[in-house]
């Protein structure tokens, strides 16, 4: 793998005069915000995990690690890697062999999914480890990374949560940091997430039975599907993603009303199914089973209710206007609402619930202007 340059004095110089032109004209905040720890995550970052009780006002807003793009090169500066170059007070920085929890790993295929509280257009996704040998006991710099692996964001806004799969080196044993960068594409930021990680055992067991090489040992079924959201919701329909579950042949999508009583709606060999027919606001659960020869497994239950009818007069008694309602940077939307805001008529990207930030509904990803 390609060691990243140690930045040495003249180097460091260079930065900290960059970090103070970057201080005066900082560059734009992203219009999203998001943190490695989804539900289908194997991992959760130092920043999201409740373990680490003492990490603090950043466990409110594990989201908004957020610096310059450009990393190796540009970025936090060393010591300052895993709070984004100081925020949230620096906390996460603090570094030893024993000050964080760790998630425990083998050798292999690890999935990482990346909770966002609003996709934004990608520019790509990277991923470092610490190098064999790196102190755990010295701040978190460069030096002590290497390229793990990346994917590219094509400049596409992501699905929610984006799930990647990393390849945990077989050379590494116990206490590591996997430094994963989310560059998005149309600002001069990206996120920054630090995860810790203690490698155990050996890896894959060879599938192959050493005593008879020519029997495989006995089938397996597949994997419960990880994941588990809508994409979208309308009065008579609901439209669900997960992730991909290893093994499986195809899935079956399994709806409620009680939460007991579950029926088969429809069955897929994707990771998609839209559920249609439903009732205006009502409360149904689903569960989506992988399936395979040898056996099924099902995902957690996932709880959506429908949209409402909508009202006889449409009209806003707030603002009567063409009957559409003001646009508020907190409420829950759906793909294809129409907002107003400023005189101008905004129709929603795709579905997402804002957080306070005034300044989403001039976000391309989010919101398109239809005036």
């Amino acid at each position: 793998m390609t060691s990243l340059p140690r930045l040495g004095s003249a180097a460091l110089g260079v930065v900290a005069l960059a970090a103070a032109s970057l201080f005066i004209a900082p560059a734009p905040p992203a219009s999203a915000h998001g943190h490695v720890g989804g539900t289908s995550s194997t991992l959760i970052a130092r920043a999201a995990w409740s373990a680490n009780p003492d990490r603090g006002a950043v466990q409110y807003e594990p989201q908004s690690l957020e610096a310059p793009k450009g990393f190796p090169s540009a970025g936090p500066a060393d010591g300052q890697l895993a709070s984004a170059g100081g925020l949230f007070g620096g906390t996460l920085d603090e570094q030893s062999a024993t000050r964080w929890a760790k998630n425990v790993v083998e050798p292999g295929p690890v999935q990482v999914a990346w909770s966002l509280t609003a996709a934004h257009r990608t520019a790509q996704w990277r991923y470092f480890i610490t190098k064999k040998g790196w102190d755990p006991n010295d701040e978190l710099d460069r030096a002590d990374l290497e390229p793990l692996t990346s994917f590219d964001g094509g400049g596409a806004i992501p699905t929610v949560p984006t799930v990647h799969t990393l390849n945990i080196p077989s050379d590494r044993t116990g206490y590591h940091v996997i430094y994963a960068v989310w560059d998005v594409a149309d600002t001069q930021n990206a996120f920054y997430n630090t995860i810790d990680i203690d490698i155990r055992g050996e890896g894959t067991v060879d599938p192959i039975d050493p005593v008879d090489p020519v029997d495989p040992v006995d089938p397996v079924g597949p994997a419960a599907p990880g994941g588990l959201h809508t994409m979208d919701r309308t009065q008579t329909s609901v439209d669900l993603m997960w992730s991909p579950a290893d093994g499986a042949d195809e899935y079956r999508i399994e709806r409620s009303l009680d939460g007991t009583t579950f029926t088969a709606v429809g069955s897929t060999a994707s990771t998609s199914f839209l559920d249609s027919g439903l009732t205006a606001a009502t409360t149904y659960r689903y569960r989506v089973v992988a399936v395979s020869a040898a056996g099924e497994a099902a995902s957690q239950v996932l709880t959506v209710t429908t949209d409402a009818d909508e009202p006889t007069d449409p009209l806003d008694p707030v603002d009567p206007v063409d009957g559409i309602a003001p646009w508020s940077a907190t409420a829950a939307y759906s793909r294809g609402d129409l907002v107003q805001h400023d005189g101008v008529v905004y129709r929603a990207v795709q579905s997402h619930r804002g957080w306070g930030d005034e300044s989403w509904i001039t976000a391309l990803s989010l919101w398109e202007p239809t005036s």
